[in-house]
């Protein structure tokens, strides 16, 4: 108990020895962020209120991260579809479908060749049948791979096209905040002149 105590003290002491000073003038120089006077901090405060308002527009007209993302990895190009990219989800979806059909083509076509082989009963065919089935499935291995590679990269292809789409959102609310007179509000209608 009496060390423990006596580690917190000097541990106490330790902190207030090597505490710096708060330096208030440092702290309250406003020119640091750009301001001369109050009234270019008044115009950065509205500044500022007019974005946290749109704000809360964007976030219903923005598409998260996250959902697009689930999208994608369940069906491959959904994600794109969700963020406006038509042909890219197009893209993504026929290629990764035609991988799939072709792999499940050549796995058949190994199974195929591999019953013949269980079934053989002569040497030759026994070899033969088994060199028939080792092709088709390296092929399908192949065109599954590809399709786990353009699945991967679809993955990586929503993230960019999730947050090109958000900023294209965010530029159009600014665009209309800046150009429009009569903006609606949270706080209510604003008119300018």
């Amino acid at each position: 108990m009496k060390r423990s105590l006596l580690t917190l003290i000097i541990l106490m002491v330790a902190c207030f020895a090597f505490a710096q000073r708060f330096d208030i003038e440092a702290f309250s120089d406003t020119t640091k962020y750009g301001w001369k006077d109050y009234s270019d901090r008044s115009l950065y405060r509205q500044d500022f209120l007019e974005r946290q308002e749109l704000l809360h527009i964007y976030e219903m007209e923005a598409n998260s991260m996250w959902d697009a993302l689930i999208k994608s990895a369940v069906v491959p190009g959904w994600g794109q579809f969700t963020n406006k990219a038509p042909t890219k989800g197009s893209i993504f979806l026929a290629s990764e479908l035609a991988l799939v059909g072709v792999s499940l083509y050549f796995y058949d076509r190994s199974l195929y060749y591999y019953d013949k082989y269980m079934n053989a009963t002569q040497v030759e065919d026994i070899e033969n049948y088994y060199n028939l089935a080792l092709a088709p499935r390296q092929y399908s291995m192949l065109f599954l791979g590809s399709a786990a590679l353009v699945w991967a990269y679809n993955i990586f292809d929503v993230i960019q096209v999730t947050g090109e789409h958000n900023a294209r959102v965010w530029e159009r609310l600014m665009e209309k905040h800046r150009s429009s007179r009569v903006n609606f509000t949270a706080n209510g209608v604003e008119v300018r002149f």
